[in-house]
C-alpha cells in the first residue's frame, strides 16, 4: 500500500510539471556577428576620419568621372570624330580595363588603398589635358586606356577596403554606400556641373577647369596622409576596433600622466 500511495504521488508531481507552461529559449549559434543596427553602424563612419576620408574621395572621383564620361564624346564630336572612332575608343578602355581585374588585389596591397585613390584622380588630371588638348579624335585613345587601367584597380581596391572597415554586419550598407557616393550622387553631380560648366565657358575649359580642381584635391589628400602615418588606408580594420584601439591609447596615456 505503501509503494502505490508513493508510485501515486510521483506520478501527480509528474502531472503538474507537464501543465507547467514551458518558455523556449533560443539560442544564438555560436560565432554569430551581434549587428549593429544602420543608426550604429552609420554614427560610426560618420565619426571616423578615414572612412570620411575615403567617402568623400570616392565622390571626388565620381564627379570626375561623371564631366569626363558625359562630355568626353562631346569633345571628340568637336574635333571631327564620328560613331566610329567612339567606338573604338570604348574598346580600347574596355580592353585596358580587363586585365587589370585580375592583378587589382596584388596592387592594391602593394600600393594600399590611399594610393590607389590619389592615382586615380592623377589618372583624371590627366584624362582631362588629354581631351582638353586634342586635336585629332585618335588622340583620346591614350586617355581611354588610362581610364581602363585604373579604373579596375580603383573600383576593386575600394570595395575591399569599404568591407574591411565595415561594422559587424554592416558590409551590405557599406557597400551600398560606396556606390551611392561614386556612381548615384558623384556621377550625377559631374554631370550637372560638368553640363553647367560647359555651356558656360565651352568643352575644353570645362576639362582644364577640372584637371586643376582634381590637382588641388590630390594635394590636399597628399598633405593630409603625410601627416596622418596611422591612417586604416595600409592596414583595413573595423571601424570599431580601431575607435577600441584608441580608446586604450588615450586610457594608458591618461594613466601615465596620473
Amino acid at each position: 500500500t505503501k509503494i502505490v500511495r508513493e508510485k501515486a504521488t510521483i506520478e501527480k508531481a509528474a502531472q503538474k510539471e507537464r501543465e507547467k507552461p514551458t518558455t523556449v529559449v533560443e539560442s544564438k549559434p555560436e560565432g554569430e556577428v551581434v549587428k549593429p543596427g544602420v543608426g550604429r553602424g552609420m554614427s560610426l563612419v560618420v565619426r571616423d576620419p578615414d572612412a570620411l576620408l575615403f567617402f568623400f574621395l570616392v565622390l571626388v572621383v565620381g564627379i570626375s568621372s561623371g564631366v569626363i564620361e558625359n562630355f568626353a564624346y562631346v569633345r571628340i564630336r568637336e574635333v571631327g570624330g564620328t560613331g566610329k572612332e567612339m567606338g573604338i575608343s570604348r574598346l580600347v578602355s574596355s580592353l585596358a580595363g580587363a586585365p587589370m581585374f585580375w592583378f587589382s588585389g596584388p596592387l592594391s596591397n602593394a600600393l594600399g588603398v590611399d594610393r590607389i585613390l590619389v592615382v586615380s584622380l592623377l589618372n583624371y588630371v590627366l584624362r582631362f589635358v588629354i581631351y582638353g588638348s586634342m586635336r585629332n579624335p585618335y588622340h583620346g585613345l591614350p586617355a581611354e586606356a588610362l581610364r581602363g587601367l585604373t579604373f579596375a584597380a580603383f573600383w576593386s581596391s575600394c570595395t575591399i577596403y569599404a568591407h574591411k572597415v565595415s561594422p559587424p554586419g554592416f558590409q551590405a550598407t557599406m557597400l551600398m554606400l560606396l556606390n551611392a557616393m561614386y556612381g548615384g550622387l558623384g556621377q550625377s553631380l559631374g554631370a550637372i556641373l560638368g553640363g553647367k560648366l560647359q555651356n558656360m565657358m565651352g568643352t575644353v575649359k570645362t576639362f582644364y577647369c577640372s584637371a586643376i580642381l582634381d590637382t588641388i584635391f590630390v594635394c590636399a589628400v597628399i598633405a593630409y596622409l603625410s601627416v596622418r602615418t596611422q591612417s586604416s588606408f595600409r592596414n583595413p580594420v573595423p571601424i570599431e576596433d580601431r575607435r577600441q584601439t584608441r580608446a586604450n591609447v588615450s586610457s594608458g596615456e591618461e594613466a601615465a600622466k596620473s
